[in-house]
């Protein structure tokens, strides 16, 4: 308790009667209500106004205290109808309704000799008893149960309060009390789950369901559910159950398989597809997937997202490149059908016949642009035109490709020397003929025959080349004169050797 003082505001009395100071009780709710100890001053009375105005001034000059301050737990035991108190002046109270005295203190306030009114607090608020325990809820205090404090009920989760939610601690007869009994929680209770078209519950035949309850549907064969399965009992509003979510709904729903150009279905596959079914697609090699790769079947019979489509990410089939062919790729060889991915590179080769124009790989590598990039182009390979001197040409066999060539590669032709003798070439790949061109030879007769002895041939076609004769003798004879002769334009270059018996020539 702390000592307080009221300065005083008059100096002298007034002998007219005057206004007292309020008494302020304290109702339920909360609620102030005042009663004046006599008749009200009207504060309009001018004169009135002065009197009092001077004497709250003169009781301060003099020391006096002016009228006693308002205790908001006690008031004056008498009746008070001055306005001015000597110093030593004391005046006795009474605690008011809801409050109580404090043991061991003097319920007085004194006028001491500054014009204050002192005193200390003599009276505290009673209590009320305790509301007790709240079945299935909770009691919450802002305070403490003191008078004029206030208590909040509220129930747990799945229960509706039945009653007031507070209550005050307020003045009841003699003493105080609470202003509002407990009240009840009652447990959420929810009607019948709906029935459904197409579909059921696996919930009994119960009147009602209380909180936290719930069934689960299931539709009937071909339908299929949209929404969820399963509901609960539920509070809604602080006032009512009700189940949530709503039921669902069965509805039949199909959706056609679609189909993504260059692209495959890599799982689920159909051909009939119901509600919630899923498609999860790839695209081809060469090809990037625009879009969602997986899709479901939707509640309007449609595919949600759109399939995706196919984009081409590469370079489609091969370049034409004139007489070439291509080298092997991954191990097999490269297809028009074939799709290549960017960075790719092949390889060809010119055919037999044909040979690079220029310098440089003969490779190409599809690019960022989905092309190929440019390629050397294969020129054909020619023969040189023949000459053979002392001989004839006459072609065979003449290849039907149109170029510039005179010769070309598979053309054959044959040579002939002194009209007698006929000999086969061929112009081969890489432009020249086999065998070589050759030369008509002088056309020797067969070489001189001798006596126990045989002439040898240098090569088989004697007429295309310097032939030479090489003789040798029989056993028991020895060789007299050059073993080899040679055919010239004149013919033989000498006369043929002899072979003489070994024995006569010891002799």
């Amino acid at each position: 308790m702390t000592e307080s003082s009221s300065s005083a505001t008059c100096s002298r009395k007034v002998s007219a009667k005057q206004q007292r100071a309020p008494v302020m009780i304290l109702h339920r709710k909360g609620t102030m209500a005042s009663w004046p100890f006599s008749g009200p001053w009207r504060v309009s009375d001018p004169i009135l106004f002065q009197v009092t105005l001077v004497a709250a001034l003169l009781a301060t000059v003099l020391g006096n205290c002016g009228p006693p301050p308002y205790l908001q737990f006690a008031s004056p035991i008498n009746e008070l109808n001055e306005t001015e108190f000597e110093t030593g002046t004391t005046l006795k109270y009474s605690c008011r309704p809801g409050y109580s005295r404090t043991s061991s203190r003097s319920y007085v306030i004194t006028c001491d000799s500054t014009g204050s009114w002192k005193y200390r607090e003599f009276c505290v608020k009673k209590r009320c008893g305790n509301p007790g325990e709240l079945l299935n809820g909770q009691v919450t205090a802002k305070t403490d149960y003191s008078f004029g404090s206030q208590i909040e009920f509220s129930c747990s989760e799945g229960y509706i309060l039945t009653g007031s939610a507070t209550s005050f601690c307020e003045i009841q007869d003699k003493g105080v009390g609470w202003s509002d009994p407990l009240p009840i929680c009652e447990i959420v209770k929810c009607e019948p789950p709906p029935a459904i078209s197409n579909g059921k519950h696996n919930g009994g035949d119960e009147d009602f369901y209380t909180y936290g309850s719930s069934v689960t549907y299931s539709c009937d064969p071909d339908f299929s559910m949209l929404g969820t399965a399963s509901i609960s009992c539920r509070l809604e509003n602080k006032t009512i159950g009700v189940w949530n979510p709503s039921p669902p709904i069965c509805k039949k729903i199909t959706c056609p398989q679609p189909v993504v150009n260059d692209g495959k279905i890599i799982s689920g596959f159909g051909p009939i597809y119901t509600y919630k079914q899923t498609i999860v697609f790839d695209c081809n090699k060469g090809y990037r997937l625009k879009g969602n790769k997986l899709i479901h079947c939707g509640a309007d019979n449609s595919w949600h997202p759109p399939p995706p489509i196919c984009e081409l990410n590469g370079c489609a089939g091969l370049p034409y490149i004139p007489h070439a062919t291509w080298g092997k790729y991954d191990y097999q060889k490269p297809t028009e059908e074939e799709v290549y991915d960017v960075g790719t590179e092949l390889r060809y080769f010119c055919t037999s016949g044909y040979k690079p124009k220029a310098d440089g790989p003969t490779t190409v590598t599809c690019q960022r642009n989905l092309e190929w990039t440019p390629y050397i182009q294969c020129e054909e390979v020619c023969c040189p035109v023949l000459e053979l001197n002392n001989g004839r040409i006459t072609p065979l066999r003449k290849s039907n490709i149109d170029n510039s060539c005179t010769y070309f590669y598979g053309d054959e032709v044959s040579y002939t020397c002194h009209k007698k003798y006929t000999y086969r070439a061929r112009c081969t790949a890489d432009g020249t003929w086999s065998p070589k061109t050759p030369e008509c030879a002088p056309d020797c007769d067969s070489p001189p025959v001798i006596a126990h002895g045989h002439p040898t041939l240098a090569g088989p076609l004697i007429v295309f080349r310097s032939v030479e004769a090489t003789y040798r003798c029989d056993e028991g004879y020895t060789l007299v004169g050059k073993n080899k002769l040679s055919c010239t334009s004149s013919g033989w270059s000498s006369a043929a050797p002899q072979c003489k018996d070994k024995i006569v020539r010891l002799k």
